[in-house]
């Protein structure tokens, strides 16, 4: 099995670790151990138990800068009750620690590096602030804030500024990290994307569409005719919104974009926009690359 500490640090008192049931196992010093850690913002904990020596320990640390501490004092209490010589746990950590603060240190010196020159972004800041959604991830929240962009990502708030082109940096939070945003426009113009780096991968996060207006939908809703002669119909279906209705075809639905435009999911460079005259809807207009093409209201 992989030993991850021993191949990379050459420590192997850690050996063979293995997940299921809940639980971790390993061989710790030749003993068989097994153990599971918690951690919330603040707060972490390991609870650990040898079967085979009928010993336990459980570890609660208080402080995110402390929480590496868990494992090293497990083991050293271990070793304590087992009457082993001690292994340099703490030396081992803080000399990661000493290191990885000098490293950040001078990473950070170097901030801003590839950055391209003279640059500014392809649209006003407030274009840019929204809500946007990832299935997995939640939301992304930029807000204005002070003429300027700020961040907010599952509580974490830190102000937003331009780097070049249409990406945005947050400072680099020594508790929360440095976050870099890149936003994207939708064939229309606007910005509708923003993507990240998170876990192992980039995410794009979608903006948020704004909520349908009933009172417009129903207004919206009825009986249309293409310039061909061809019926379709706009259905309004509470609860789940506007859809085009065409025999023998799939219902389309219409997502919300602006006020009386909309974009069908599967193509975001097709819009549709329904006129309005004298507080009646009069025809629906599908906007395509290919050109504008019209379908008149029918009673």
């Amino acid at each position: 099995m992989p030993n991850a500490a021993g191949q990379t640090r050459g420590w192997w008192e850690v050996l063979n670790q293995a997940y299921g049931m809940g639980r971790w196992t390993a061989s710790y010093r030749g003993h068989l151990i097994a153990f599971h850690g918690g951690d919330l913002p603040g707060f972490h904990s390991q609870i650990s138990f040898m079967p085979n020596d009928h010993i336990g320990v459980i570890v609660f640390v208080i402080g995110n800068h402390t929480a590496p501490l868990y494992n090293p004092l497990s083991y050293n209490i271990y070793e304590r009750l087992l009457g082993m010589e001690p292994t340099p746990w703490t030396d081992r950590f803080l000399d990661i620690r000493l290191k990885g603060k000098k490293a950040g240190t001078e990473a950070r010196s170097k901030e801003g590096f590839g950055r391209v020159p003279d640059t500014k972004p392809s649209h006003a800041l407030a274009d840019y602030a929204g809500e946007y959604e990832h299935p997995a991830y939640g939301s992304l929240k930029i807000a204005m804030k002070d003429n300027a962009l700020q961040f907010d990502f599952h509580k974490i708030i830190l102000p937003l500024t331009h780097f070049h082109y249409d990406r945005f940096d947050t400072p680099n939070d020594e508790e929360n990290g440095k976050w870099s945003v890149n936003f994207s426009t939708n064939p229309q113009g606007d910005i509708d994307k923003a993507t990240m780096s998170l876990d192992e991968g980039e995410v794009t996060f979608v903006r948020r569409p704004p909520k349908l207006d009933e009172a417009a939908a129903q207004l919206i809703a009825g009986n249309y005719e293409t310039a061909t002669g061809a019926k379709l119909q706009v259905v309004f279906r509470p609860g789940s919104g506007l859809f085009i209705v065409t025999p023998g075809a799939p219902d389309q639905k219409l997502v919300p974009y602006k006020p009386l435009k909309f974009h069908l999911p599967e193509f975001s460079d097709v819009l549709i926009e329904f006129v309005e005259d004298n507080g009646q809807i009069t025809a629906l207009r599908q906007i395509t690359p290919a050109g504008v093409f019209v379908s008149k209201r029918r009673q």
